[in-house]
């Protein structure tokens, strides 16, 4: 049933009942009426028998003057209930509206009252005014038929503004739940019902309402299709109240569009989205991929780029080791069918802080005394070759940190024999991997590459580097080397991602080394710029970014080598290179060089 109430704004020349807020003095000298308040709501739209009555402590007041000044006001219309409030003569504005809701956003069970007239006030004179609050902004119930209820597993109706307004938040209603009826301000409307069927399919429809009014009451029926599904809609129109039923009937099955499920190569914060479209008539720029992680509610939208019949899409900033849903949308009116995808885990370079160090047998490894006890050190240096003259090219170190409390590597190159003729040049160097044994005085036998299966885009970390006179120059020190003997040394630091099935064995003694540029098991390769890898005045940091021959391909080793000298596997160098190493990082955010 509807009700009814009327806003009745009466002036009577009382001046004895005037408000107290002016006294006798300023009445004396004015040209003054008077204003008595009666107020009511008219909840045509909205109000049934079972609905509790609408709160009219609700509404507020403004008595706005010809040039706009809001001359009084009330959040609470009934503390002006029965007083007659004077005003000077002139012409204002009575503004009623529901008080602490503006209207301007969406919410359940947020109705938004407003009315509105304008009075004369003349000295001495009596005027009668009649406003009527109306609702100001539109009402939608969802309703799911019992046939719907029986033919999904699932489903979901989300409804938000056709124009995308950023004030404005999309309601959703849950199908097997209480949903009240949600409000929104007056503007076209986008119903999104999303479905999961028997045998969990997921599919979607979207429909358009337009038109839009204040006081429109918008009541969406969800049914089962029969037969083809064409004319999904029908819609019916009650003028006297206002009330718009549509009726959208949802296949059980998801249409089949021209759009196939995108393959996805997944990376531990990045995927990579391929898709193709099998219709010549779709618009390229209509094409977009959606995302999500499995079992959310929303949808994150992507643009798409044409790349000869495929259209791809790459998204940043996902989640390590979690699984997403992805699809091709059209318009966001059809849909793929929907790819499962689990990002890969951001492994952590072990021990790159350099904190755990070993010591056996007079060799120093930087590694816990669990992971070499189990025969998973991870890194290691020279240092087992030059144990033979109880020497540590490479060593803990506690006094030169880049954070504090913590250890450093330490790697100073040295002469590693008798009497300073009789031995080898040894640099100061830390890898990960393997050193085997060492083969006489002419070098040694090294693997390197220790297990691993992420796909990091760089390496972050700190050196400081001393670099002294090259003082010991190899034979077989390659003619285009960066440094001369009797020159200044350098330093070296490189990261390389490896596939093959087992690490790369290095015979120092016959020059046979790791060829990075054209061995077909490098998948990702960088290295310090060379003019890095100069004398540092403090701790310098550093961000080398791998770049990636083949974005598909998944390694299963990691190298990384760090050299006080760079061409120490030649040895060459000098006894007064100094590097200290620490905060070792795998960088996983951003997109791969390639």
């Amino acid at each position: 049933m509807k009700k009814i109430v009327s806003i009745i704004c009466s002036m009577f020349a009382f001046v004895l009942l005037m408000a107290s807020c002016q006294n006798e003095d300023e009445l004396s000298n004015s040209n003054v009426g008077y204003l008595r308040l009666n107020l009511g709501v008219n909840t045509s739209v909205t109000t049934r028998a079972d609905e509790a009555p609408y709160n009219p402590e609700q509404i507020g007041i403004q008595i706005v003057s010809a040039d706009g000044e809001v001359v009084k006001e009330t959040s609470n219309w009934t503390e002006w209930e029965g007083q007659q409030i004077a005003l000077a003569t002139g012409t204002y504005t009575l503004k009623a509206s529901s008080a602490g809701f503006d209207g301007a956003t969406s919410g359940f069970d947020k109705p938004y009252y407003a009315g509105s007239a304008e009075i004369t006030i003349e000295k001495d004179k009596e005027v009668n005014q009649t406003i009527t609050c109306t609702l100001a902004n539109v009402k939608v119930t969802v309703n799911f038929d019992q046939s719907f209820i029986d033919a999904f597993t699932a489903a979901n109706v989300e409804i938000d503004d056709n124009a995308d307004n950023t004030g404005i938040d999309p309601l959703t209603f849950i199908m097997g739940q209480e949903n009240p009826s949600g409000y929104f301000p007056v503007t076209d409307l986008k119903a999104t019902v999303s479905v999961t069927n028997k045998d969990n399919e997921n599919f979607t429809q979207n429909d358009i309402i337009k038109g839009v009014q204040a006081r429109d009451h918008y009541i969406l029926n969800y049914k089962v299709s029969e037969g083809s599904g064409e004319g999904n809609i029908s819609i019916s129109v009650d003028p006297s109240t206002k009330e718009y039923t549509y009726t959208f009937y949802i296949k059980t099955t998801p249409d089949s569009a021209p759009l196939s499920a995108p393959t996805a190569n997944a990376w531990a914060k990045l995927v990579y989205l391929t898709g193709q479209a099998s219709s010549s008539e779709l618009t390229p720029e209509n094409i977009t991929f959606q995302y999500r992680e499995k079992d959310a509610a929303e949808w994150t939208t992507v643009a798409a780029t044409q790349d000869g019949e495929d259209y791809k899409a790459t998204i940043t900033s996902l989640q390590p080791n979690t699984t997403y849903e992805s699809r091709m949308a059209y318009n966001d009116e059809q849909y793929s069918e929907i790819t499962e995808f689990t990002t890969e885990d951001a492994t952590e370079l072990y021990n790159g802080n350099f904190d755990n160090w070993y010591q056996a047998s007079g060799v120093w490894y930087a590694v816990a005394e669990a992971n070499y006890n189990n025969g998973n050190a991870f890194w290691d240096s020279g240092n087992k070759g030059a144990s033979l003259m109880s020497k540590n090219p490479t060593s803990p170190e506690e006094g030169v940190v880049h954070t504090n409390g913590g250890k450093s590597a330490k790697l100073q190159s040295q002469f590693v024999g008798v009497g300073g003729f009789l031995g080898q040049f040894a640099a100061g160097n830390l890898y990960t991997g393997h050193f085997v044994k060492t083969i006489s005085m002419s070098g040694a036998e090294i693997q390197f590459g220790s297990e691993f299966t992420a796909r990091p885009t760089a390496l972050h970390g700190w050196f400081q580097y001393t670099s002294g006179t090259v003082d010991y120059y190899g034979d077989s020190t390659p003619s285009d080397a960066l440094v001369q003997d009797g020159g200044t040394d350098m330093c070296a630091i490189y990261i390389a991602l490896s596939d093959a099935d087992e690490p790369y064995t290095v015979n120092t003694s016959e020059g046979n080394f790791v060829d990075y540029a054209n061995d077909p098991n490098i998948i990702a390769y960088g290295e310090l710029p060379i003019t890095d890898c100069v004398t540092t005045s403090d701790w310098k940091e550093f961000t080398i970014n791998l770049t990636y021959r083949d974005l598909t391909r998944k390694p299963k080793y990691i190298i990384v080598v760090a050299s006080a000298s760079k061409y120490g596997d030649y040895f060459t160098g000098s006894t007064g290179s100094l590097m200290y190493l620490d905060d070792f990082s795998l960088v996983y955010d951003g997109e791969p060089a390639h």
